[in-house]
């Protein structure tokens, strides 16, 4: 294993509004909300990526340069204090779950930017200024709410019909699920990798990845996978027999208000497809007595596609807006930014 505070660079849920985040407290007045959840260096800027899971003074969470991109991948564990900001590692696994690298960092805020330094491979200098980003979540059928506090909710827009591909096109319900074989009995190394879900297309497709770090499974899912407010870390990952169970971590976005939860996920494999469910918000699975995976057809994942597949994969820089806008990191005429309400005004 090598440890690393400023060396080479590792290789390298969801779109519809516009949100510009600009704090100007000071650090030592600001609580977990305004530090916990997704961070990025400002669009146009090469890529870093951080997902901070705040629980108490205990912080894990996910890094990654192209979050599409399993080779990018590295996980956060750390500790936040108000003050002194936040001091973590970030570790870097090979397939076999073996350590490659870990980066000693630390992150501070600062006028609503997090100042991250330590990071390896930085090009000018050893430190990474980090925003909220501008896109904001993808609110689908619900308000999305974000934080920090004071953020206005993304609100759900009219999607165009015709579009998309998961309607039945007025054929009636789907056919019960129709097993292809036994339910597979579940070694780390048979979720290791990355799994593609039918939900959403193209842009927006969720991706989940499994790396094992050390004996430990993590993950992260994404889509699209260059916006932190589309991207998600998964932990509490246990295997019982023939079912998988994890967490997608929600730290500053979604349909709760305030919008920090843990959505509980259980799924088990059969052949190259995992067969998921939600099996609720903030439940503690009790490995000698696990909950069932909940009647009804849930949602299908298809992998696990090796890690150094997925070398290259990367979003960044496309269609930033929406489908068609390009490049462009300013937002297209009509998006009106939500804007924070910083505090103390």
């Amino acid at each position: 294993m090598r440890t690393r505070s400023a060396s080479r660079t590792v290789p390298g849920l969801l779109l519809l509004s516009c949100a510009t985040l600009v704090l100007a407290q000071p650090a030592a007045a600001l609580d977990a909300d305004y530090w916990r959840g997704g961070w990025r260096t400002p669009l146009g800027d090469e890529p870093h990526i951080y997902e901070l899971v705040i629980r108490g003074n205990r912080v894990t969470g996910v890094y990654c340069r192209n979050c599409a991109d399993a080779s990018t991948i590295g996980f956060i564990d750390g500790t936040w204090n108000e003050k002194a900001g936040i001091d973590f590692t970030v570790t870097f696994a090979n397939p076999d779950g073996s350590i490659r690298s870990v980066d000693n960092q630390h992150a501070m805020l600062a006028d609503g930017r997090l100042i991250v330094t330590g990071a390896a491979g930085i090009r000018n200098g050893n430190a990474l200024t980090l925003v909220k980003d501008p896109r904001g979540a993808d609110p689908g059928g619900a308000p999305a709410y974000h934080l920090p506090p004071g953020t206005p909710p993304a609100l759900p827009v009219t999607r165009p019909a015709g579009g998309g591909g998961g309607g039945g096109g007025g054929l009636g319900p789907p056919a019960p699920y129709w097993q292809p074989g036994p339910f597979k009995a579940l070694r780390p190394a048979d979720v290791v990798g990355t799994w593609l879900s039918p939900i959403g297309l193209g842009m927006n497709k969720q991706i989940f990845t499994f790396l094992l770090v050390g004996d430990r499974l993590r993950g992260v899912v994404c889509g699209r996978c260059d916006n932190p407010y589309t991207i998600g870390a998964m932990e509490n990952v246990l295997i019982v027999g023939d079912t998988l169970y994890f967490d997608i971590v929600h730290q500053d976005w979604g349909e709760s208000d305030p919008p920090t939860f843990d959505r509980n996920i259980v799924a088990r494999v059969v052949q190259n497809e995992m067969i998921a469910a939600i099996l609720g918000k903030n439940l503690v699975i009790d490995p000698a007595n696990p909950p069932a995976r909940p009647a009804g057809r849930g949602f299908t994942l298809v992998g696990p596609i090796a890690p150094e597949r997925t070398r290259g994969n990367s979003s960044e820089g496309v269609d930033l807006w929406g489908p068609g806008t390009g490049s462009a990191i300013q937002p297209p005429p009509g998006r009106t930014p939500i804007r924070s309400v910083n505090p103390g005004r």
